[in-house]
């Protein structure tokens, strides 16, 4: 909301949450003039052109299709939906509608976009030969945790703690996936929900993976939400060099074969500032001037296979080949 009243030319005309008081708490805030008691009032208005969709992934699907099928551009939270197949429906609405279909890209990286997409230009690190990505929480590590919106799968549906945000960066650096390998595994099969009522877990506390890449390399994920210690990071090895991106640390180092890693030097213009995020300009741009925009529904379709063949090559033992 902030970034969106920034901006010359916008108005923000109507929100509807879950709940009325929600929603006029919000409209207070931000001076909106009107309240509507359902996201389906806010789709149906003839005087609003973009929706802004911050909602858990159970709703992305119904309510982006409702607003790109009445002629409205959509901004949809990420994930982008609960599985492949409510993906390929928001995906397919949006090509038939014509409109812009964004997400909000996933932080993560995008301080050294520019500077990682140089180096692989320049082919600094040669031929990339492997990649690692290590994303550890606590979040669901004690039995007695609660049941959490991130791992109810009536709310997420196969998303898995950070698995879609780092196949998206992946895929930003690297291109589309090509196979999947996967293990999982639930360390508490039951918690209370806000009920106090016990729930069935059904998404992985803990996922393991090797991603073959179109590009001709693997990827190798360990991913976990159950686990007190450990790393966040992205690692590239090279047939000439390594780089080590620190998520926690926003911070990236780099080496040639045979040097020690030290922090790489980002050129003039390279560095993006995530305190002053250009997201919600990248949105209005791309309807007003038609300015392209990523990640859109077509990146999110390309992740949301990927967390697809997590879940079936873990239940069915085997490797999935992504169409």
């Amino acid at each position: 909301m902030p970034g969106l009243r920034r901006l010359d030319g916008v108005d923000i005309v109507a929100v509807a949450n879950r709940t009325r008081e929600s929603s006029e708490r919000a409209a207070a805030q931000f001076g909106i003039p009107e309240v509507c008691d359902s996201w389906q009032q806010i789709v149906e208005r003839d005087d609003i052109d973009a929706v802004f969709i911050g909602t858990w992934p159970y709703l992305h699907k119904d309510v982006s299709i409702a607003a790109l099928n009445s002629g409205k551009h959509v901004f949809c939270q990420a994930r982008m939906a609960r599985d492949l197949g409510e993906a390929r429906a928001m995906h397919e609405a949006a090509q038939r509608s014509g409109r812009v279909a964004a997400l909000c890209p996933v932080p993560i990286g995008l301080s050294v976009d520019a500077t990682i997409a140089r180096l692989l230009r320049e082919d600094a690190l040669g031929d990339i030969r492997l990649v690692r990505v290590q994303s550890f929480s606590d979040a669901f590590a004690r039995p007695e945790t609660p049941l959490h919106w991130r791992n109810d799968d009536r709310l997420s549906g196969l998303n898995m703690h950070t698995l879609g945000m780092y196949a998206e960066v992946i895929h930003r650096w690297f291109g589309w996936t090509w196979t999947v390998h996967a293990i999982a595994q639930t360390f508490t099969r039951t918690r209370l929900d806000a009920a106090g009522q016990p729930a069935r877990v059904n998404i992985p506390d803990q996922v393991l993976f090797t991603a073959g890449m179109r590009a001709g390399f693997l990827v190798q994920y360990t991913i976990s939400a159950a686990v007190h210690h450990g790393e966040e990071e992205i690692q590239i090895f090279g047939s000439e060099g390594s780089l080590v991106y620190d998520v926690n640390d926003d911070a990236l180092y780099g080496a040639r074969a045979g040097e020690p890693l030290a922090p790489v030097e980002m050129r003039p213009g390279e560095a993006c500032d995530l305190r002053d995020w250009p997201v919600e300009h990248d949105f209005i741009r791309a309807i007003r001037d038609g300015a392209e925009y990523h990640p859109d529904f077509l990146d999110g379709l390309k992740y949301m296979q990927v967390v697809q063949a997590v879940h079936d090559s873990a239940r069915e033992g085997k490797t999935v080949m992504l169409d």
